[in-house]
This record gives structure tokens, sequence and C-alpha cells, in this order.
């Protein structure tokens, strides 16, 4: 009786019918003497509410079923699933902050607790993902400050990227603002240092030739200020 109502569930899940599955995998959760199929209706029932982008009630239900069950062969699975729950939210730089945070550290759980889980190459995708858009959204109240004139608030975010989010691909650009944000400070050497550090490192890229369009620039006008 329990594994007829729990494949016509999963029926009911593959035609996007989920409020009717998810009745009758409740009734399986609660009415299944032998628990095989209650457990697996508990890890189906989140399913559901994953699929119907209702992550609040969905994160509810997989943190529960691995609290209850933390070496069931479907575990790996249900980790993954609440990683994404959080990762589906992302949507852009200065509102997915947080969900980025979470989700990351959720992915970095499913690594550590669930080794050979098979979601390997999809997860390291996801980490680099969220490590850069956590470095965009560094790199965006960095650049706010910038523009509004606060120098040393912006290099505390841009530096602070630098030194978190290494690989990320605004690492660049975040050393280019903060080479001019040491050089509108009066701060020159500073400025030279952070500048020729983007130029060596990333020698190939256009932005690295604005910095030595600026370097240019501010030697012409030492040489110019000292021949007054």
């Amino acid at each position: 009786m329990a594994e007829e109502s729990f494949n016509k569930a999963n029926d009911l899940i593959k035609d996007e019918r989920y409020e009717e599955a998810r009745g009758i995998l409740e009734t399986i959760r609660t009415r299944d003497t032998s628990q095989h199929y209650a457990i697996l209706a508990r890890l189906r029932i989140a399913d559901t509410y994953f699929e119907s982008e209702l992550y609040e009630e969905a994160v509810v239900e997989y943190e529960s079923f691995l609290d209850l069950y933390p070496h069931h062969k479907y575990a790996s699975y249900a980790q993954f699933r609440l990683a994404e729950c959080f990762f589906e939210r992302i949507k852009t730089v200065d509102i997915g902050y947080s969900w980025a945070k979470r989700a990351l550290h959720e992915f970095e759980q499913l690594q550590r607790r669930y080794p050979r889980n098979p979601y390997m190459d999809v997860i390291d995708n996801r980490i680099k993902e969220c490590l850069n858009l956590l470095a965009e959204y560094e790199f965006y109240v960095g650049n706010f400050y910038y523009k509004k004139g606060s120098y040393n608030a912006a290099i505390g975010r841009f530096r602070g990227l630098v030194q978190n989010y290494p690989d990320a691909n605004k690492v660049p650009e975040a050393l280019y603002y903060t080479g001019l944000s040491y050089s509108e400070l009066g701060q020159p050497g500073l400025a030279i240092d952070t500048l020729s550090n983007l130029i060596d490192k990333y020698p190939a890229l256009e932005i690295s030739n604005e910095a030595k369009k600026h370097l240019a620039a501010s030697a012409s006008l030492k040489i110019s200020d000292s021949l007054k």
C-alpha cells in the first residue's frame, strides 16, 4: 500500500501537481509502519516545496531530514538540495549576498560531510559562482564608497575583496580602484605599489593598460611640478 501510494505521489510530482503529491506523502509519512517509505516520503515532501519554489518550507524539510537521518543513502542529496534552496534565490549582487553566503556554507558542508557525493563537479562550479558573487558584492560596496569620495572606506572593501576572494573575477578591478583611492588620498607610494602589482599580475588585461596610463600621467605631473 505504501509503495503504491509513494509511486503515485512521484507520478504527481512529475506532472507538477505538487500539492496533491504532498498530501499523499504526508499520509505515508504518518502511517507507514515499516518507516522505509515514511523516510522517503519526508524527503519527497521537501522536493515538492523545492520544485514549487517555496524555498523556506523546503529548507525546513531538508534540514529535518538531515537531522534525523544524517547517514542515510540520500543524505548527500538532501544536503545538495538544501544548498540549492539558497543558491536559487541569488538574483542580483545587491540583494543576493546573504543567499550566496549561506549557499556557500551549505555546499562546503556537503563537501566535508559527504566527500563521495555524486555532485562534485556541480558543487565546484556552484562554490566558484558563490565566491564570485560575494566578491562582486564587496566591489559593489567599495565602488559606492569610491564614487562618494569615501576613499578609506573604499580601500577597506577593495582590500578585503582581494584578501578573501583572491581568485575572483573582480580582483583586478579592486586593485585598480585601490590604487586610484590611494592616489586620491595623496599617498602616491601606495598607489604606485598597488597599480604596479595589478600590472605584474594581469599584464594582458585592459585595466592594466589603464593603470599604466595613470602611472605615466602621475609621473609626468610629478616631473612638471618639480620644474616649477
